[in-house]
This record gives structure tokens, sequence and C-alpha cells, in this order.
């Protein structure tokens, strides 16, 4: 088995932990963006879009790193002792990736809820503000017939 093979799936492990270390900062970003007294729905935006796009690199280095351990995977269970220090090596990576992975789960189920909090919020402040519209509306109707008194001198002739 080419050494490449290994090199190559702890490269892919390692670039997938960089990747989730932008993931874990752009969760963050969003939070400190739902946190504000007002909330930037474009930077939200562009942070999701991100985050997208990081999510596609992820799948990508998924897909990448099952064809080739596919290819090495047999000759790694027969050579274990062989390759025991690069097994414990990547056995390092994939626990940092799901440590990595419970925290991304973490955030963004607080940014969800935050998410949420935020549109029920902004929902009420749209109700207040077509509440305090028909209020000064039915104040300036009311007001502009308060002071009116019919004619009191009709001209009858035509």
């Amino acid at each position: 088995m080419s050494e490449q093979y290994l090199t190559i799936l702890a490269e892919s492990l390692k670039k997938k932990l960089s990747v989730m270390d932008e993931i874990i900062r752009l969760s963050k970003m969003q939070k400190d963006i739902l946190t504000a007294e007002s909330i930037d729905f474009e930077e939200f935006d562009r942070c999701v879009d991100d985050k997208d796009i990081c999510i596609e690199q992820l799948r990508k280095l998924d897909d990448g790193f099952e064809i080739v351990y596919d290819r090495v995977e047999q000759e790694l269970k027969d050579n274990k002792q062989k390759y025991a220090a690069w097994i414990k090596e990547s056995q390092a990576l994939i626990s940092m990736v799901i440590e990595k992975s419970v925290e991304i789960q973490a955030l963004e189920a607080r940014n969800k809820q935050m998410i949420e909090e935020s549109v029920k919020r902004e929902r009420r402040n749209l109700g207040q503000g077509k509440r305090s519209v028909e209020v000064a509306r039915n104040y300036y109707r009311n007001m502009s017939y308060t002071n009116v008194m019919p004619p009191q001198f009709l001209d009858q002739k035509k």
C-alpha cells in the first residue's frame, strides 16, 4: 500500500478540522448578530451562505475520505501492527472531529432558539407598530371632528 494514501487520509481529516473551526467561528458570529439590539439580517445571511460553502466542503472531504479509505481498508486491517502509529494518529483526529461536531450541534441549537426568539420579537414589534398606527389614525379621526360646529346660519335662498 502506498504511504500516499495514508497521507491523503490524514490531510483530509486535518482539513476537515479546519473547515469545522470555520463553521464554529461563523456560528459564533451568528450568535453575536442575533444578540445585538438591532439584527443585521444581511450580515446574518452572509454567515449562512459562508456556512453553506463550508458544509459543501465537508461533504466533499467526507466523500473523498471514504473513497480513499475503501482502497486501503483491507490493508490496514491485515497489517494493524505496521500501521499502528498512523491508526493512533487518525483515531485522535477523528475524536477531535467528533468533539467539534458536538460543539457545532450545540451552537446551532442555541442559534436556532435565538432566531426563533428574534422572529417572535420582530413580529411583536410589527404588531405593536400596526396597533400604534391604528391608534394614531383613530385619534386623528376623532380629534379632527371635535371642534366642528355645524353652521349656525344657513342661507336658505337659492
